[in-house]
């Protein structure tokens, strides 16, 4: 004779909808019954009603009233996180089979760091396009830790990005794309008296008007570390930024402006700007770029074949 389910199991398999999911998001969002009502048009009773059905089913409170409104006790911080992906997991369902509709095999989001390759780009759209039926895309740059988390929240299905600590749980997937080379960028109008030294001066660096890239970057990380294996101070950079326009457009207005980007990426800047690269090489490498995703993820079959057709061609 079947064992029965425990009573946990058979709530949430009879029990749980999606509104419940809607509902516990948008109270830990507000922190408030009285706003959370106003937002879904219900009155408040309905709202505390609805709150402690949703207790009811889990078996235990999920939020504790305090001064500063209510908060999610450790049961409800687990199952929030839980409500999270299935509500974008539900939106990327419904995007989906909109794109089916149209005629698409599906929706594919995929994020890329600012400093992909153009060889890598190009095969990558080259490969998407050529699907048939044709997938509906998204694409979205961001730092590596971002699109790692976006992935991971499952905003994005797959993203082009380095290999960090960030990627390397079990719940990730990331295949070697290929490696890059960092170079030293400079303004054109220092670039001669550069050029002729034979090692990098850091001390001479130091005292350049840098561009770095956001603090959680691989390169932000290697830059930092050029300076303290030289025993100096990290230099407070004049600007932060990351996208190549951006950074060509800044070393036009800064006579002694210096920065390092992937040697591919180093060349297409200087070609904006007027920039000089560096011939003198970085001792440090650059994490590789990969292709990252979820090992659950619906999609792994069309993204394994994008990192195979990328990786061929980069």
């Amino acid at each position: 004779m079947p064992s029965s389910p425990d009573p946990l199991t058979h709530r949430l398999e009879t029990r749980l909808k999606m509104r419940h999911y809607a509902l516990l998001v948008a109270v830990d969002k507000h922190r408030s019954i009285t706003r959370v009502a106003e937002q879904l048009s219900l009155t408040q009773p309905t709202v505390t009603r609805a709150l402690a059905d949703i207790e009811d089913i889990f078996m235990t409170p999920l939020f504790v009233r305090h001064r500063r409104g209510l908060e999610p006790t450790p049961a409800g911080i687990v199952v929030l996180a839980r409500a999270r992906l299935v509500m974008a997991d539900n939106a990327a369902l419904q995007q989906e089979l909109q794109a089916v509709s149209a005629g698409r095999q599906g929706r594919l989001r995929i994020g890329v760091i600012p400093y992909v390759s153009t060889q890598a780009l190009n095969a990558t759209w080259q490969h998407l396009f050529a699907l048939r039926p044709q997938l509906a895309l998204l694409a979205h740059e961001d730092t590596t830790h971002n699109l790692i988390q976006a992935v991971r929240s499952r905003m994005l299905d797959c993203a082009i990005c380095r290999f960090s600590h960030d990627s390397t749980d079990g719940d990730l997937v990331q295949q070697l794309l290929y490696h890059q080379q960092a170079s030293l960028v400079v303004a054109g109008a220092c670039a001669d008296r550069l050029k002729k030294q034979a090692a990098l001066d850091i001390p001479q660096l130091a005292e350049m008007d840098w561009i770095f890239p956001p603090q959680d970057t691989p390169i932000r990380q290697m830059i930092n570390a050029i300076f303290i294996a030289a025993g100096r101070t990290v230099p407070i950079p004049l600007i932060e930024a990351d996208a190549p326009r951006t950074i060509a457009s800044a070393l036009q207005q800064l006579p002694r402006g210096i920065t390092v980007l992937p040697r591919d990426i180093a060349q297409t800047v200087a070609d904006m700007s007027g920039a000089v690269v560096l011939p003198q090489p970085l001792p440090w490498n650059l994490p590789p770029v990969g292709l990252a995703w979820l090992r659950d993820s619906p999609k792994a079959a069309v993204i394994a074949a994008l990192a195979a057709a990328v990786r061929l061609a980069a």
